[in-house]
């Protein structure tokens, strides 16, 4: 949704026919025992050779190049606990094939080099080797991706899936990370050959754990929590226990590893031994899992016991303001514009799930529902996203870089970030398994999933899943609405690009959703937080849409549906409805009036406000269904350009003739006393497609009610502000952006069309 889909640009069509092809190739040389294997030291060399000279030139091409990540044709995680595998040598493995019910032991070789996977060469006990590809990985602020898999470790990868390289070599690809298990030192499942001197074995708890220690202090998190596991391993009394699992439960919440981080702490909310240091980490724990009510409760608990403690009342206020969010909807918009401004732009607040609630909807499987009356403007949903991927931009390495990912099954292309957002949720769910359901119930798109969502007490992780997840339900996200909206102050509709950003998350909550080019809410963004607020007024026990696709005037009925053909379903909205009715002939005559329209406001004296003014009312009488039942979208831009030009001619009249036609184009439904009268009371009984342009209508109005009937106003200024709460998600900085530029129109300062413009730059 918003996101930047290239699956028609010809160039990428070009590039995804040709890994067809490869694919294709590789695919006919199924269950081959090729007879030309590299020998290992033949593949350790080659590897090296190209080791340096590959990093250097990334490192000086890295900002100039677009780079690739192709999803492969889907296959699914072992499930299989390691009990009932075999385990075979590399010289068994055959070509493009997945070894269900196998296992390969096998141990680095080289340093690990970091392309679209960490790829290093790894050899079996019998001294055979073999290049191998661990995908979904990325550097994080502990240990970079290179370094996931060390020299010298030894793995254990379940029905490993050998295959043509692209380079025309053999190798074994990992896609879902569960598929791969290390063993630490003291497995007996190790060789003899490779196993540790018996020294390095003999060390004792408190050693390890002063290891342990010495890593948490020098920032090495990972090897910190290796040492203090084989710690637990070797330590025989509970207080030497406790003492470890809490130094770990520190070193997994900088990790991220909220879930484990807990279960160390010792988190018992009645527990009356629990540590002033248990207390805290369980409180951070519960904090960074979204349970904001048991981390206040846990706070609570540490000052009733340790008064005294220094950090704990500073995140006590922190928890309540997540409360306060969460229960009420009430945000502090310019702490959250200030955390934007960073970047990446994460904004630490919480969720509010308004009234509404998932039900299942006819025809659509599941979907957001109001459990009470809501009016135009109010706040339904602000969510925290599950997972957020920043792109970078010009210099910055703050963020995500841009790639194109390329998936062959479905013919889908996508430029930004969805590569690296794929890769964070699975890191997510390996973090924190307790979140994987949240993610794993959202939409699919039919895709087949295993059941088993743990084997050997590790979560299983199905990345094709997550694939397909992701694709169906991320968002494009600007790093404001309101940046991105004053970017299209002061122009015309056809002059300002189309909503794709490369920026990309997933928001759990909005996930559930649905489509309809009339819809009846709309999102917005501060950063990684989404905010929807309804468009109108909403009965109860109403489904709530957005647009996943914004409706475009010029967009064909078969167009509008191959747009949202990626989602499997075919939009039956009255907006779409109306398309599918009109007759060609009807559609022909409509887009002949347009371009003489288009003549005519672009005409090189300038507008030729009587000719348009003819062609507009002309084009009203190639509709035959209310604009309050279906909005005109071909209508409303044009009559706001006209709005403009009565505005810049001083015409205050005129620009509140037009400024109604705008909103009436747009399916509002506004009541006035005296319709003949520009100077007339009106209310708004049906509030239309909310465009980001209605604000600007209303303040036209706002403005030229200034001149004619000052009591009016207030109303239009009222509805300005609603309808900038509904494009940017808050009304905080409405008067910032729209209050001072309307008064100075009022006082003649500055022409309104003008401040428009400049406010756009």
């Amino acid at each position: 949704m918003e996101i930047d889909d290239v699956s028609n640009v010809q160039s990428w069509m070009e590039l995804l026919n040709r890994q067809k092809a490869v694919l294709q190739a590789a695919s006919k040389r199924k269950s081959e025992d090729p007879s030309n294997r590299k020998p290992l030291r033949q593949l350790v060399h080659e590897f090296m050779s190209s080791y340096t000279s590959t990093k250097e030139m990334m490192a000086s091409r890295n900002q100039h190049l677009i780079h690739q990540s192709f999803v492969p044709p889907p296959y699914q995680p072992s499930i299989a606990p390691l009990v009932e595998l075999e385990k075979v040598p590399l010289k068994d493995l055959r070509l493009e094939t997945h070894h269900r019910g196998s296992y390969v032991l096998l141990r680095t070789a080289t340093p690990g080099l970091m392309m679209t996977a960490v790829m290093v060469v790894m050899e079996d006990e019998n001294g055979s080797g073999v290049v191998f590809q661990l995908y979904q990985q990325r550097d994080d602020e502990y240990r970079t991706a290179e370094q996931v898999l060390p020299q010298k470790t030894v793995w254990i990868v379940k029905e490993p899936y050998f295959k043509v390289m692209n380079d025309g070599g053999y190798g074994i690809r990992v896609d879902h990370i569960s598929d791969l298990v290390q063993l630490s030192d003291g497995d007996e499942r190790i060789p003899e050959i490779w196993r540790p001197r018996i020294s390095e074995l003999e060390q004792g708890a408190i050693a390890l754990k002063d290891d342990g220690n010495n890593a948490l202090k020098a920032g090495k998190m990972y090897e910190a929590v290796s040492r203090y596991t084989k710690g637990l391993n070797q330590a025989q009394e509970a207080e030497q226990r406790r003492l470890i699992q809490l130094n770990r439960s520190l070193a997994n919440l900088r990790l991220g590893a909220y879930d484990q981080a807990l279960e160390d702490a010792g988190y018992s909310r009645n527990a009356s031994d629990n540590s002033e240091k248990g207390f805290y980490r369980a409180a951070r724990s519960l904090y960074e899992l979204g349970r904001f009510d048991e981390s206040n409760d846990t706070y609570s608990s540490l000052l009733a016991r340790f008064p005294h403690s220094a950090e704990a009342p500073k995140e006590l206020t922190r928890t309540k303001s997540r409360l306060r969010e969460a229960k009420h909807g009430d945000y502090n918009f310019e702490a959250m514009y200030e955390a934007a401004e960073k970047t990446p732009p994460n904004i630490d607040c919480a969720t509010y799930l308004g009234p509404i609630a998932v039900k299942a909807s006819e025809g659509r499987d599941r979907g957001f529902f109001t459990t009470k009356d809501v009016v135009a403007g109010e706040l339904l949903l602000c969510e925290k996203a599950f997972a957020y991927c920043w792109a970078e931009t010009g210099g910055s390495t703050a963020g995500s870089k841009s790639s194109l990912l390329i998936n062959t099954s479905t013919n889908r292309m996508t430029m930004g970030t969805q590569a690296s957002l794929i890769t964070d949720v699975v890191q997510k769910i390996r973090r924190v398994p307790s979140v994987m359901p949240d993610v794993t119930s959202l939409f699919c798109g039919g895709y087949q999933a295993v059941q088993e969502a743990q084997v050997d007490g590790l979560p299983v992780i199905d990345t094709f899943l997550i694939e397909r997840i992701i694709c169906l339900n991320c968002f494009g996200c600007p790093r404001t609405s309101s940046k991105s909206h004053s970017e299209k102050a002061g122009k015309s509709k056809d002059e300002t690009k189309g909503n794709a950003f490369h920026t990309s998350g997933l928001f759990i909550n909005a996930s559930y959703i649905n489509h309809s080019c009339y819809s009846n809410v709309r999102r917005s963004f501060i950063g990684d937080m989404m905010i929807v607020r309804a468009t109108r007024n909403i009965p109860a026990d109403t489904e709530i849409t957005f647009w996943y696709s914004a409706p475009e005037p010029k967009s064909s009925y078969t167009r509008t549906q191959e747009k949202l053909s990626n989602w499997g379903f075919q939009c039956a909205c009255s907006i779409c409805k109306d398309k599918k009715a009109t007759r060609k002939q009807t559609v022909t005559k409509r887009n002949g009036l347009l371009r003489d329209l288009k003549d005519a406001i672009g005409a090189r004296g300038g507008l030729d406000l009587a000719k348009a003014e003819r062609l507009l009312a002309a084009l009203e009488k190639t509709y035959s269904v209310p604009a309050s039942e279906v909005p005109r979208l071909a209508l409303w831009d044009p009559y706001l350009l006209l709005t403009r030009a009565c505005s810049a001619n001083q015409e205050p009249e005129k620009v509140i003739q037009t400024a109604w036609k705008v909103l009436a184009s747009l399916g509002f439904i506004i009541v006035r006393k005296n319709p003949s009268s520009s100077r007339s009371p009106f209310h708004v009984e049906q509030w239309g497609l909310m465009e980001d342009y209605v604000v600007e209508a209303w303040v036209h109005l706002w403005v030229a009610y200034a001149q004619l009937a000052p009591e009016l106003c207030e109303k239009a200024q009222s509805c300005a502000r609603i309808a900038y709460k509904i494009c940017v998600g808050e009304d905080w900085t409405f008067d910032r952006v729209y209050g001072g530029m309307a008064q100075k129109a009022i006082a003649k300062e500055k022409d309104p069309v003008e401040s428009l413009q400049e406010l756009s730059i």
